[in-house]
């Protein structure tokens, strides 16, 4: 592969960590056609592959593929000793993926045929309907480790990507230095939505990633600064966004529209530059859908249903009827928006977003920083005063003729279409993009003397700002652990067999079974139980 003065070490990591999630995924996919269910054979088969490819095209990049399967080793010992407390996770997310590392082949045959627990309250309409890409790498985590909660550990693999990639873009295109590119990675990956989910089974955390990941590859190709390995990469995001969430790729394409708006008018005089990105991105797209997306997108279509059947069309369903905090029936999504930003952090959606002024922090705040999915302030305690004062830094650069690069006035340009695009903007795990708006500013400000000052303070604050999240996640994962291990172990000492009502979350039987627990699950209420967790009770035989 041609290699150039624009490819760094740190662009090849990225692409390592997206081969190795095509591949996972691409050898699961293959062999579900084929009636092979997903096993640790499939994670050997893609690594073999993959490895042996790369062994005669590029051996750093070999090697730096070989590095993160192994630290994705590492990370799934740390993931196993933090339980994934989150609604979602604990509700669908684990039960697709426990459901496919048991057999479940969903090209063939609904998730209903295959376990009792789909036919819980919408669990079908989850499961044979939503695409599967992170599902089936999670399957064949959990099929390798027996262990749940190992299966989340293919979060890192997005957390990598990201920081490599804004280093790289930092160097390559803002022409920053070594030290100041891995501040600046830093802050990217410090996303407060990727804090709060990367312990978890949710797909907001891959989704926010494939965004910025676009955004900041196309800012290197529109700077002329993109060589092969730039445009392979973008196409693997591509191809992986059709198996997240059926919003990734929409939200994907709308970045590269921007993008590519500008592109073409730059080269409108030689529409033969266009004709490589162009190729890759569409080439990228029918691989993802018609490929890798094959269940769900193909799968509908040959059933005669909507490709994105649930999520629009008829008969769609609609999980915002009960999400939207009190107060925002009457609201545009301007105005929910900037209410969310400017409001106390909190995820009760009876109570009404309560403003604040920024930087202050209220004791209440606190509690609701480890959830997964917060719905007001979801940027956290000081991110409306970061936000201001990043727009002051903004204004004192502009007074003081700092022309502001095309690269990010189109990042701008992406980030508030997509804030308008989408109606739930005001919930930060849909928006994690908005977190990037005072970071893209103090990337063109961090060099301005009237602005270095507050630039640094600035850059202390995000840092500090995503440390209070990254904190009270881990104790907050480190309590409910403890507090289930405990539990489990006061069971486990009656030396009973156990009958469980698992109610909203069938995946705790799995907690009850990797504890050598005799246990069965009743489908109907149990007489005088005792609680388990949340609305999962038990009582002994």
């Amino acid at each position: 592969m041609r290699e150039n003065s624009s490819t760094t070490i740190f662009e090849k990591n990225a692409l390592s960590c997206f081969l190795l999630l095509v591949s996972v995924i691409a050898s699961a996919v293959l062999g579900l056609a084929f009636h092979i269910p997903v096993g640790a054979h499939t994670f050997v088969t893609a690594v073999i592959v993959t490895g042996g490819v790369l062994f005669f095209c590029d051996r750093v990049l070999l090697r730096l593929f070989l590095l993160n399967v192994c630290v994705l080793a590492l990370w799934c010992v740390v993931c196993n000793f933090i339980f994934d407390w989150s609604y979602d996770g604990m509700y669908y997310h684990k039960e697709a993926i426990i459901d496919l590392k048991e057999g479940w082949n969903p090209f063939y045959q609904s998730s209903l045929d295959a376990t009792v627990f789909a036919s819980y309250p919408d669990m079908d309409l989850w499961l044979d309907n939503y695409p599967k890409g992170l599902w089936l790498f999670s399957a064949v985590i959990y099929s390798l480790t027996n262990l749940l909660e190992t299966a989340k550990a293919v979060n890192i693999l997005f957390i990598i990507p990201v920081f490599s990639v804004a280093v790289d873009v930092m160097k390559t295109v803002y022409q920053m230095n070594r030290q100041k590119s891995v501040i600046f990675g830093l802050l990217f990956a410090m996303n407060p939505v990727f804090i709060c989910q990367l312990l978890t089974s949710y797909n907001d955390l891959a989704v926010g990633a494939i965004v910025i990941i676009t955004m900041l590859l196309s800012m290197k190709i529109v700077s002329e600064k993109a060589s092969n390995y730039t445009y392979l990469l973008l196409a693997a995001v591509i191809a992986v966004s059709c198996t997240v969430k059926f919003t990734a790729p929409v939200l994907a394409g709308i970045v590269l529209i921007i993008f590519g708006i500008w592109y073409a008018m730059k080269h409108r005089r030689e529409p033969k530059h266009l004709v490589k990105p162009v190729a890759v991105v569409l080439a990228a797209f029918i691989a993802g859908v018609c490929l890798l997306g094959f269940d769900p997108y193909i799968k509908h279509i040959m059933n005669h249903q909507n490709p994105v059947y649930p999520v629009l069309g008829e008969g769609a369903y609609d999980i915002m009827n009960t999400n939207p905090p009190k107060g925002f029936e009457n609201k545009n999504a301007v105005e929910k928006l900037l209410a969310s930003v400017f409001s106390k952090t909190n995820n009760l959606p009876e109570e009404a977003p309560e403003l604040k002024i920024p930087f202050t922090i209220h004791s209440s705040e606190w509690i609701h920083l480890s959830n997964a999915d917060i719905r007001v302030g979801g940027f956290g305690v000081l991110f409306s005063g970061i936000f201001l004062l990043s727009l002051v830094i903004f204004f004192v650069a502009l007074c003081h003729n700092k022309k502001i690069r095309m690269e990010t006035a189109a990042a701008f340009a992406a980030i508030f279409l997509l804030l308008l695009f989408i109606p739930e903007s005001w919930w930060a795990r849909y928006a994690s993009y908005a977190y990037y708006l005072p970071v893209f500013i103090l990337a063109e400000a961090c060099n301005l003397r009237k602005t270095k000052v507050f630039s640094g303070v600035t850059i202390c604050l995000i840092a500090l700002n995503s440390l209070f999240f990254a904190g009270c996640v881990l104790k907050t994962g480190v309590e409910v652990t403890h507090q289930l291990k405990v539990k489990l172990e006061e069971i486990k000492s009656h030396q009973k067999t156990v009958i469980v009502r698992v109610n909203d979350f069938p995946t705790h039987r799995k907690l009850f079974e990797e504890f050598g627990i005799d246990y069965e699950v009743s489908h109907t209420s149990l007489d005088d139980p005792m609680i388990f967790y949340r609305n999962t009770k038990y009582k002994f035989r």
